[in-house]
């Protein structure tokens, strides 16, 4: 279970502690309304000094766990490389250059291009407290991605939830804008619904035929042999105590999901053969569960009178990396 790094939970505290807590708890509210209704208006979703508020108390610490949940499947298909340099288009107040910065200590220079004035000042705010130098020294920019023409060159790019809220045309071409800015891996996280997913799916599809390489989530560079369904991951996040309270709700956890797609100049330094793409459910008959594969989509079944094979695949983690089939029987 991730837990938000503790200089971000109180540097957000603070700022939530300069208003009145029932005027950010019902900006988060509404928020919430919003992030869960219709996106193809191509609308902010945040937009003002109090919706940002209202943006970091419910929606950033989920975002940040989706963030690090897609960064941690990504190094670990390429334990051995070390980004120096990051640019987050679309930032909001930074929440993918706090992720990154915990994922890639080796880190140095941030850069985040952000349309919305409010999140800029947020982010430059919250960056302000935080324990790693690269992200007190992040430069910030206020550009809108549907206008914004590439610059520069860094070795990690990041469009987290980002294309949903534009066009599919503007979608394309900030793709392969942000594709020709990336030197080394293009992460793309949207959140893991059925609608988002298409997006996603689209951008790997675009940046395949660059040549670019998958490391995460799929175990080959195919286009995507889903129909008619989509894929998408949990990461579990204590939630901080001002997130509870704008939501409302006691749980000290949530499984925040996602889906990603993590694509590099460079190919992964050992290949796998699957990824366990749902949750494992049993019976007193069976455990199944489904997992693309180099091999396509495998429904996975063992029978539990074959007794390791049963508890092996009881014990699939949603997500999980596979290096080779599960057995189906002893």
């Amino acid at each position: 279970m991730l837990t938000l790094p503790d200089d971000l939970a109180q540097a957000i505290r603070r700022q939530l502690d300069e208003q009145p807590e029932a005027r950010w708890v019902r900006e988060a509210q509404a928020l919430s309304e919003r992030y869960r209704g219709d996106r193809r208006q191509q609308a902010p979703l945040a937009s003002g000094e109090a919706q940002a508020l209202g943006y970091m108390a419910m929606i950033m610490p989920a975002t940040y766990a989706q963030l690090r949940g897609a960064m941690a499947a990504a190094a670990a298909r390429a334990p051995g490389w070390q980004p120096h340099t990051a640019l987050d288009l679309g930032s909001g107040p930074g929440t993918a250059l706090w992720a990154a910065t915990a994922q890639w200590p080796s880190l140095a220079r941030l850069e985040a291009w952000e349309r919305e004035g409010a999140f800029i000042r947020a982010g430059r705010q919250l960056a302000s407290q935080a324990a790693a130098p690269a992200l007190q020294s992040a430069a910030w920019h206020q550009r809108d991605l549907r206008s914004a023409q590439a610059q520069g060159s860094y070795d990690l790019v990041i469009l987290g939830h980002v294309l949903n809220e534009l066009t599919p045309e503007a979608q394309a071409a900030t793709v392969a804008a942000a594709w020709t800015m990336t030197a080394g891996l293009l992460l793309i996280v949207e959140p893991g619904t059925s609608a988002a997913f298409p997006v996603v799916r689209a951008a790997r599809d675009a940046l395949l035929g660059q040549g670019a390489h998958t490391l995460a989530p799929c175990a080959h560079d195919m286009p995507c042999p889903l129909a008619d369904d989509w894929c998408h991951f949990p990461q579990r996040i204590a939630r901080p105590e001002f997130q509870r309270r704008a939501r409302g709700a006691p749980s000290p956890w949530e499984d925040s999901k996602f889906s990603y797609a993590a694509m590099a100049r460079f190919p992964a330094e050992g290949a796998i053969w699957g990824r366990v793409i749902r949750e494992v459910a049993w019976n007193k008959a069976y455990a199944e569960t489904t997992i693309s594969s180099r091999d396509g989509i495998i429904a996975h079944r063992a029978l539990k009178r074959h007794r390791a094979a049963f508890k092996q695949t009881k014990e699939l983690g949603w997500g999980q990396a596979l290096d080779e089939p599960p057995h189906t029987e002893d």
